[in-house]
C-alpha cells in the first residue's frame, strides 16, 4: 500500500496518522505541528531525543506534502501546495537576481570588500584542505587521477 522508498518506522506513525486525519488541501502550518506536539508530550519528546527542532518540521511538512500529492493523485483533492524546488530555481536563475551569480566572484570589482572578503575565505579552505590532504597521505597514500 505505502511506498517502500518513503518507509514509516514506529517513531513516525503516530505523525503520518494524525497527518493522513487532517482535511485540508494545503500544507500544513508550523504551528499547528506546534500545537499538535504540545498536545501529544509523549510522541513529542521521543521525537525531540532523536531528531532537532528544524528537522521535525522539515521531516513533518514533507510527509503531509506526500500525502496531498497521494490524496490528489487518488482524485480525492485539489491541493494547494507550494512550488516544488525546480520551479523556485527557475524563478531565481534570470539576470538581476541576487542568486544568479551564486558564490562567483568573477562579475564583482575587484577592489571591493566582498570580492576580498570571498577570495581570502577560499584561500583560508584552499590552505585547510592542502593541510588536511598533508595528513591523510601517509594514512592513505597519494592516489593517480
Amino acid at each position: 500500500m505505502y511506498d517502500h522508498r518513503f518507509q514509516r518506522t514506529d517513531q513516525w506513525k503516530p505523525i503520518y496518522s494524525w497527518l493522513e486525519s487532517i482535511d485540508t488541501d494545503e500544507v500544513i502550518k508550523s504551528k499547528d505541528v506546534v500545537d499538535w506536539l504540545t498536545a501529544n508530550p509523549e510522541i513529542r519528546d521521543h521525537l525531540y531525543t532523536r531528531h532537532s527542532r528544524y528537522h521535525l518540521m522539515h521531516y513533518i511538512k514533507k510527509c503531509h506534502v506526500k500525502i496531498l500529492k497521494r490524496k490528489e493523485k487518488q482524485g480525492l483533492i485539489v491541493a494547494k501546495l507550494p512550488p516544488s524546488k525546480s520551479d523556485q530555481n527557475a524563478d531565481e536563475n534570470f539576470p538581476g537576481s541576487p542568486h544568479f551569480t551564486g558564490n562567483n566572484i568573477s562579475n564583482m570589482p575587484k577592489d571591493s570588500e566582498l570580492y576580498k572578503a570571498k577570495r581570502s575565505e577560499a584561500r583560508r579552505k584552499y590552505e585547510i584542505l592542502v593541510e588536511f590532504e598533508k595528513q591523510l597521505i601517509p594514512l592513505f597514500g597519494k592516489r593517480d587521477n
